[in-house]
């Protein structure tokens, strides 16, 4: 491998660290050092912002914010081009690094009940991650909870952490995480809650599991047949509007529940759609169309 396919390498797996909250920084012989003061690349619930970007309107952010407690980051907007270089990363591990399967892989997760409406519409909105371990109540803080089984099958982009990152990397690699792509096509079936699932884990109230699921992924779509914005030019709405969009957040931050968001909302539907072509073109190949 040469030097320059070995950094960016580095770059994407130093990318999917980050979503999984190591924030240590990358030294120059590939080791792993100190902790990123950054304020972006030190930010170690960094998913929690980038996933709600992913998320329609803003009732994700307002849950977050008012209900759990967390602050969401706006130098993720400011610094749009570095977020997205992160999406982009992580998707292209997806794709190639992904591993050869010919059965069904199972993932279990603790899901907020608001978030289902989207798997009901049949989709991933943001990155979804699950674990190969049992439903740990470390990651139950959530306001209303239900599980969720994850069923991934062949040809579905996803990515195994175990696969691709090791002890000395990852600090986190004994949560044995699978992480799936936003905008996945997806299938979502009820399936019955035990007894012993209701005691096991509650959410941020101290309440039980209100049902559980089951998700089975089926397909990436090619987003470029049905968006027809050119990537130019959603990429200078984003760049003209992050400053808005970053100070809405800002506001979201300060409880502030009166604003009009609808700007930040529309700010959030040009990224995405953004993104959509560019995993698309990571995923099937060949160029904008």
């Amino acid at each position: 491998m040469t030097e320059g396919k070995e950094k960016e390498r580095f770059r994407r797996i130093d990318a999917l660290r980050l979503y999984g909250g190591d924030i240590r920084k990358r030294c120059n012989n590939g080791s792993i050092g100190s902790i990123s003061r950054d304020s972006v690349y030190g930010d170690d619930a960094l998913y929690r912002t980038l996933n709600a970007l992913l998320f329609e309107g803003n009732e994700n952010e307002l849950e977050r914010i008012l209900k759990e407690g967390h602050k969401l980051n706006s130098d993720f907007i400011r610094r749009i081009d570095e977020t997205v270089q992160i999406y982009t990363d992580i998707f292209t591990l997806m794709k190639e690094e992904k591993p050869d399967i010919t059965d069904s892989v199972i993932g279990k997760r603790i899901e907020r009940v608001s978030s289902l409406t989207y798997y009901e519409n049949g989709l991933t909105q943001s990155f979804f991650s699950s674990s190969k371990r049992d439903y740990e109540p470390e990651f139950s803080h959530k306001n209303g909870i239900v599980l969720i089984e994850t069923e991934i099958t062949p040809n579905v982009p996803y990515i195994d952490f175990e696969e691709i990152l090791t002890w000395e990397e990852y600090k986190n690699l004994s949560e044995r995480e699978i992480l799936l792509p936003p905008f996945l096509v997806v299938e979502l079936k009820k399936v019955p809650l035990t007894a012993a699932e209701t005691k096991m884990v509650k959410d941020i109230n101290r309440r039980p599991p209100q049902g559980k699921y089951r998700i089975k992924a089926i397909a990436f779509p090619d987003y470029r047949k049905n968006i027809v914005d050119p990537e130019e030019a959603l990429w200078s709405k984003i760049t003209e509007g992050k400053e808005m969009a970053a100070c809405l957040l800002d506001k979201m931050n300060e409880g502030d529940i009166e604003a009009d968001y609808e700007a930040y909302i529309l700010w959030k539907e040009t990224l995405q759609k953004y993104l959509k072509k560019q995993f698309s073109r990571i995923w099937y190949g060949g160029t904008e169309s």
